[in-house]
């Protein structure tokens, strides 16, 4: 995971014009692709020195695979 963590104003501010942020731009927060619920809760709660638990990783699901 990145040691950057940026602003709650930072993640509004990066927020496309179609209302979400990119692929690319929440990896360089460490955000897993897709992100989970509550993610920017946890980025805001990173910024202000809260100790939290890694972001869950959604898995594919078996049958999606084959």
């Amino acid at each position: 995971m990145t040691s950057y963590v940026p602003s709650p104003d930072e993640v509004s501010a990066a927020q496309t014009s179609n209302g979400g942020w990119t692929k690319r731009q929440l990896a360089e927060w460490g955000v897993p692709w897709p992100p989970p619920s509550g993610w920017r809760k946890y980025l805001e709660a990173k910024w202000n020195g809260e100790d939290v638990a890694e972001l869950p990783r959604q898995e594919p699901d078996r049958d999606t695979l084959f």
